[in-house]
C-alpha cells in the first residue's frame, strides 16, 4: 500500500513537470526550431524554471490543503502575495525584469519598461498560481470523490451483508417448520427431509461470495422444491420448470430468487389437487426470468403481498441491479403471480 501511494506521488510529480514544461519551455522550443537563425536567450529558460519553482512552491508548500475558512483563505491570499513579491524581486536584481540603463538617463522611459517587465512577468506568476490551485482543486475532488464511493460501497456492502443474516434465519425457520409438521406422520420423510436440508445449508454457508454460477443456484432451488414436496398431497399439480440455458456460468447473486419460491409453499393453498402450483426459472441471452404462481392460503393474502422476504428482496435487487432487475406482483382470481427478470450481462462501469 506505501509503495502505491508513493508511485502516485512520483506520478503526480513527473505529470505536473510535464505539464508545466510544455507550457513554458516548449513554444521556446518550437520558435528556435522554426527560426534557427535566431538567438535562443538564456533569460527565458531561466525564468521558465522559476515559474515551475513557483508551481511547486505553490501547489506543495502553500497549498497543503485547499483553504476553508475565511482565515485560511486570508493566510492563503497573504503568503502568495509574498511569493509573488519575491519572484519579482529576484528577477528585478537578477536583471531579467529590469532593461539596461540608457547612455543618456531617460528615467522615465527605464522606469516604464522595467514597470512593462514586472507586470508581464507578475501575470505570469499568478496564471502559475491559478494553474497549481486549478490542479490541486482537480485532485481534492478526485480525493473526496473517491472516497464518498469507497463510503458508498461499504455502506452498500454493509446492508447487503444485513439483508443476507435476516435472509437465513427466516429461510431456515420456515423450512424446520415444514420439517417439524412431517415428524409426527411421516418420521422417515422428515429423516430425508433433514438430510436435504443440511446440504442446502452447506451451500448457504460455503457459498458466501457475492455471485454464484446460475446453474449452482438452479441446483439450490430444485433441492428446495423437492424438500417442500415431501410434504405435499402426491395429487398436487406441481408444474417445475428450471432452465439455465445458455448462462449456466453467468453469475448471479446468491439466493436471490429462493424468497418467491419459498412464498409459493408458506402463504400459497397446497392443499388441494385442483390448485395448481407453477415455478418456471428460465434464462436466454443473459436475462433470467422467474414465474411463480399459487393459489392464495386462507388469510395469507395480506403476508404475501407485504412480508419481510419481498421486502428484503426488494431492497436487494435495488442494491445488485439497480434498473437492470425487475419484480412484480399481483393478485386475480385468489391467485398470487410474482414475476422477476434480472439482466445478468455486465455493465460498461463493471
Amino acid at each position: 500500500m506505501k509503495t502505491q501511494v508513493n508511485r502516485n506521488k512520483i506520478l503526480t510529480f513527473l505529470t505536473h513537470l510535464l505539464v508545466i514544461s510544455m507550457l513554458f519551455v516548449l513554444p521556446e522550443v518550437l520558435w528556435s526550431l522554426a527560426f534557427p537563425w535566431k538567438k535562443v536567450h538564456p533569460e527565458f529558460f531561466i525564468k521558465a524554471l522559476s515559474f515551475v519553482g513557483v508551481f511547486y512552491v505553490e501547489f506543495y508548500l502553500i497549498l497543503k490543503r485547499v483553504p476553508s475558512r475565511s482565515r485560511q483563505w486570508g493566510r492563503f491570499v497573504l503568503w502568495n502575495m509574498v511569493l509573488i513579491a519575491g519572484v519579482l524581486t529576484a528577477f528585478y536584481l537578477s536583471g531579467f525584469a529590469s532593461s539596461r540603463p540608457p547612455k543618456n538617463p531617460d528615467h522615465v522611459s527605464f522606469i516604464s519598461k522595467t514597470a512593462v517587465k514586472l507586470m508581464r512577468d507578475g501575470v505570469m506568476i499568478i496564471l502559475t498560481i491559478g494553474l497549481a490551485v486549478a490542479m490541486k482543486l482537480g485532485e481534492q475532488w478526485r480525493y473526496l470523490e473517491s472516497r464518498r464511493r469507497e463510503l458508498i460501497d461499504s455502506q452498500r456492502a454493509e446492508e447487503l451483508a444485513n439483508l443476507k443474516s435476516q435472509l437465513n434465519p427466516h429461510f431456515l425457520f420456515n423450512t424446520l417448520n415444514s420439517i417439524y409438521a412431517l415428524i409426527a406422520i411421516a418420521p422417515e420423510k422428515a429423516q430425508a427431509a433433514v438430510h436435504e436440508l443440511s446440504r442446502m445449508l452447506r451451500y448457504m454457508l460455503y457459498e458466501s461470495h457475492a455471485t454464484v454460477p446460475l446453474a449452482h443456484e438452479l441446483n439450490f432451488i430444485s433441492n428446495y422444491i423437492e424438500l417442500m414436496k415431501l410434504r405435499l398431497n402426491p395429487a398436487l399439480p406441481l408444474e417445475v420448470n428450471l432452465d439455465a440455458g445458455d448462462c449456466a456460468d453467468m453469475p448471479v447473486a446468491p439466493l436471490i430468487f429462493i424468497t418467491l419460491v419459498e412464498n409459493v409453499f408458506k402463504h400459497g393453498d397446497t392443499s388441494a389437487p385442483y390448485k395448481p402450483v407453477d415455478i418456471s426459472l428460465t434464462a436466454r441471452g443473459g436475462v433470467v426470468h422467474c414465474v411463480t404462481s399459487n393459489a392464495i392460503a386462507p388469510r395469507s393474502s395480506e403476508k404475501a403481498e407485504g412480508g419481510i422476504g419481498l421486502a428484503n428482496l426488494n431492497r436487494r435487487l435495488a442494491l445488485l441491479y439497480g434498473d437492470r432487475a425487475s419484480l412484480k406482483t399481483s393478485v386475480t382470481d385468489g391467485r398470487f403471480v410474482a414475476t422477476l427478470s434480472i439482466d445478468l450481462n455486465p455493465t460498461e462501469n463493471e
